[in-house]
């Protein structure tokens, strides 16, 4: 398969339902992927469906944000009837409020799972609760899609490293400037792994890393790009039709959560445990406001951004939160910055493409 045959979504699911395969949906952001590979179950991710504001907006308060929402709206639109189970991880008091108001009032149509991550500074307990939490997952998918076949555990973890080598290409190869394609290609491409299974992701990421020209992408400022989703897609857009260098990022559902050290050898929960304590700062595991703010300066000096565009999802408390310290570091590092707050799903428009326009020429 090659990246020109990248399909959406929806027509992925319909393929790997229609040859019998069982689907795991699950709500955002962290949680552990090889698990449910090792008992042949695909990971489906529900960050942004693209479907039309109806019902959810009756269960929830009008300040949640969007990605809680649509998720809701796929829920209740019958877009999640044909799954196996639902995994909730507990990312955040969104999150997990919507987790109660599903199992609890909205009669699922499959078993829904829960998923506690340790939330920083990580004390010494961090690592024992994470492998009880996985052990805990384990009997649960146990219970739902049946024992894991031989090998299951060793081949999804061969699969988790061969992937965390593959992100690790796209992003250095990019921070280089040596990958040159705009930012709506590359991240169309990364968010592949949000609902593909690594069998065919995997040979996919190979072919466009080797077919992608080692020059032709953004030529203007550098940018760190930073926030939860690489979206609305008209964003990546303007950035592309501005000449805006996307350097690299600090997305939840991108380089926070991809650019880790994969599961080592020795026993898989172990391993597991040991990745998802070395993941990037994130206001969603509970990070300090300086972890952040190093690694976001880090982020800039390694791939000579210029300044960082905050594409931040409304009323995200965990990411609005950390907002304005994280701005004063920069601007005190000499890193200007612009905050765009943006619906998953809606266009940005020509205000905000003349805000980032009248940003790059700041930079410049």
């Amino acid at each position: 398969m090659s990246p020109s045959e990248l399909i959406s979504r929806g027509e992925y699911f319909s393929q790997w339902r229609g040859g019998g395969g069982q689907v795991c949906a699950v709500f955002p952001a962290q949680y552990p992927r090889e698990l449910l590979w090792a008992h042949g179950v695909l990971p489906m991710e529900v960050w942004d469906p693209p479907l039309a504001p109806a019902r959810a907006q009756g269960h929830l308060q009008p300040y949640i944000c969007s990605v809680v929402r649509q998720g809701l709206e796929l829920f209740l639109a019958g877009g999640l009837d044909d799954v196996g189970a639902i995994l909730f991880p507990h990312t955040c008091d969104s999150l997990q409020n919507l987790a109660s108001l599903v199992e609890d009032y909205l009669d699922p149509p499959a078993p829904s799972l829960f998923f506690y991550n340790p939330k920083a500074p990580f004390a010494a307990a961090a690592k024992g609760f994470y492998v009880a939490q996985l052990q805990t997952l384990e009997r649960e998918l146990t219970r739902v899609f049946g024992p894991q076949p031989p090998e299951g555990m060793a081949r999804a973890l061969e699969w988790s490293r061969r992937l965390s080598e593959l992100y690790a290409q796209a992003y250095s190869r990019r921070a280089a400037g040596e990958l040159g394609v705009g930012a709506a290609e590359f991240y169309r491409v990364l968010r592949g792994g949000e609902y593909m299974h690594p069998r065919d992701y995997i040979p996919l990421l190979e072919g466009w890393l080797a077919s992608a020209p080692a020059n032709g992408g953004g030529q203007g400022q550098g940018i760190i790009l930073s926030g939860v989703l690489p979206s609305p897609p008209d964003l990546l857009e303007t950035l592309d039709e501005l000449g805006f260098r996307v350097v690299h990022d600090d997305l939840i559902s991108m380089s926070r959560r991809l650019l880790y050290p994969p599961p080592g050898e020795g026993d898989p929960y172990e391993a597991l445990a040991e990745s998802f304590l070395s993941m990037p700062p994130c206001s969603t595991r509970g990070s300090s406001l300086s972890e952040r703010l190093e690694w976001l300066k880090g982020l800039a000096r390694a791939g000579g951004a210029q300044g960082v565009v905050f594409s931040v999802v409304k009323f995200c408390e965990p990411e609005l939160f950390d907002l304005p310290e994280l701005r004063r570091g920069l601007k005190e590092a000499g890193l200007p910055s612009l905050v765009l707050e943006v619906d998953v799903n809606q266009e940005v428009g020509g205000q905000a493409a003349t805000r980032l326009e009248a940003f790059g020429e700041m930079l410049s």
